[in-house]
């Protein structure tokens, strides 16, 4: 098994999953070699180009005879920083095709979290794309490559302008007639247990944790989930989420790999353009993040356009209100579904298709058939049924750890092999699991703890609301007070806050739990992956308090 500083999967564990037969003997490589052996005519397409199966397996071979030729081997590690494209997808099989990890950056990272990233991985190569959002990345790479002794390549996706002629580019790489011999591909093929994906997370907050996905644990996660999603050989899966982030990567890409089916992404996303897309591709389910699914369910033309080939809209990220899923469904027909989880570790649970639509709309649905979950109280006790805790939680479908990174794994990661993810849950009378907040997240007004999920359900009902934030904010006496952070509908008239109270009154919610104050905002601070900033917001409110005293 791959090892390291910061490994928590123990060798025990790994052969109880291989005992019990979670863990296969096959890799990814393999599975990918199996699709374009089946399946060799289905068609992936992103925003430039199409490839057939048979035609992706090409360009992987292509590129790991190319890494291989510039001495990258099994257990190196080669960091990608690209945009929503087939590209990407290639990549991460050729890189893996010799056995060497894939270390996937956000593409929007800044410079110090970047060079931190590349430090901790020890990258050997560095596939960048030349631009993103007008941002010149690759001339940014040359120049941190200046500090990076170990970095030998920085391999450019794309093209720049006044780029010097002899410079490495992806496209010459993946189209390249070099292929490997079979002792050479013997002895880099990857096993089950060995490193596959090293996922940076915490990048824009913190120091950057490099989490280490095996063959064996991404392969399992992605096959039972494209269980759990109905996934079928020749589907299409439109992924709108960024595949530097998990929810892209793991649903829109290797879910529809372990499925033989089609993968469709998409690059720049507009509500419109997904629109046209369902009606030019077909896709049997949509991948994305909740403002994907917000700005989706209140775009004027979905009720006008054919979505009948949509089986299911899966999310992740946050909550998205109730009242925004209801809303898709009753215009498209379109069900949507969320997925909870960690990049440590994948899902702990999920929605699927035949939920209910109350289920779809208020929970995370049941725990993935072979992952154990617990809800504990702040002593690590399990809670009864209906009372809410922090899940922890272990399985087949999680890493094996932080790379190089010890300290931040044990205090992740406890000695029986529980992961500590400070959310807070509740299992409701059907043993399915419905999302609190993080602990951070709940706010405890006057020593009454107030559930901000519950409040942003009922305010996102308001008809002029497109999208509301519920966050505490200091104060003197009752220590934290509760804001609601509202966008409005464009056009749509401000209300006041007794008007919004009455508004919630009207509607059962509990007079503890109405707003505080009120707030219209034009955006909310953003991660790269779609995640409402709640920190941010909180820290603001703190400094405003702190400038008023």
């Amino acid at each position: 098994m791959f090892d390291f500083a910061g490994r928590m999967l123990s060798e025990e564990r790994a052969q109880h999953y291989i005992d019990e037969g979670y863990w296969t003997s096959d890799s990814f490589v393999d599975v990918l070699e199996k699709d374009a052996q089946d399946y060799p005519d289905f068609v992936h397409k992103d925003e430039e180009r199409s490839l057939t199966y048979k035609e992706m397996w090409q360009e992987v071979e292509a590129l790991a005879a190319e890494l291989y030729a510039r001495g990258i081997r099994k257990g190196d590690t080669v960091a990608m920083q690209l945009p929503n494209a087939l590209d990407y997808v290639v990549a991460v099989f050729g890189i893996a095709r010799i056995g060497a990890i894939g270390v996937s950056l956000q593409i929007d990272l800044g410079r110090q979290a970047i060079l931190q990233s590349l430090q901790k991985s020890k990258a050997k190569a560095w596939i960048i794309a030349d631009n993103f959002r007008g941002q010149p990345l690759y001339e940014m790479a040359l120049d941190v490559q200046k500090e990076l002794p170990n970095l030998d390549y920085v391999i450019l996706q794309g093209t720049t302008a006044g780029a010097p002629s002899d410079i490495l580019t992806f496209t010459q790489m993946r189209s390249s007639a070099k292929r490997l011999v079979a002792d050479e591909l013997a002895a880099n093929r990857p096993g089950p247990l060995d490193a596959f994906l090293m996922v940076f997370t915490s990048g824009t907050t913190g120091s950057p944790k490099g989490v280490v996905h095996l063959h064996a644990n991404y392969l399992w996660a992605a096959r039972a989930y494209a269980k759990n999603f109905g996934y079928e050989a020749g589907d299409g899966v439109l992924d709108l989420a960024p595949i530097c982030h998990q929810t892209g990567m793991l649903s829109g890409v290797m879910q529809t790999i372990a499925s033989g089916a089609r993968i469709l992404l998409l690059e720049r996303f507009s509500a419109i353009r997904v629109l046209k897309w369902i009606e030019k591709e077909k896709p049997a389910y949509l991948v994305g993040a909740p403002p994907h699914v917000i700005h989706l369910a209140n775009a004027s033309k979905l009720k006008d356009t054919d979505t009948s080939s949509v089986k299911f809209f899966i999310y992740a990220g946050a909550p998205v209100p109730s009242s925004v899923l209801e809303r898709m469904q009753e215009a498209s027909g379109i069900k949507v579904g969320g997925m909870f989880g960690w990049t440590e570790g994948f899902l702990a649970t999920a929605t699927n298709p035949s939920d209910p639509m109350d289920a779809l709309a208020n929970t995370i649905g049941f725990v993935i058939p072979g992952t154990e979950v617990r809800l504990v109280d702040e002593d690590g006790n399990d809670v009864e049924p209906g009372t809410p805790g922090e899940i922890w939680s272990r399985g087949p479908n999680f890493s094996a750890g932080y790379y190089e990174n010890p300290e931040a794994a044990q205090r992740q990661w406890d000695k029986d092999g529980w992961f500590h993810s400070g959310d807070v849950l509740r299992q409701d009378e059907t043993g399915r699991y419905r999302f609190i907040a993080r602990a951070d997240d709940i706010i405890n007004r006057g020593g009454t703890k107030v559930d901000p999920k519950a409040v942003e359900d009922v305010i996102s009902a308001h008809e002029a609301v497109e999208n509301v934030v519920v966050v505490g904010a200091p104060d003197e006496t009752l220590g934290q007070r509760t804001v609601a952070c509202v966008i409005l509908h464009e056009g749509a008239e401000p209300f006041t806050l007794a008007a919004l109270r009455d508004f919630l009154g009207e509607r059962g919610l509990a007079k503890f739990e109405f707003p505080d104050r009120l707030e219209f905002m034009t955006e909310f601070p953003m991660t790269h992956s779609g995640k409402i900033k709640k920190k941010d917001l909180r820290e603001h409110f703190r400094r405003e308090a702190e400038a008023q005293s």
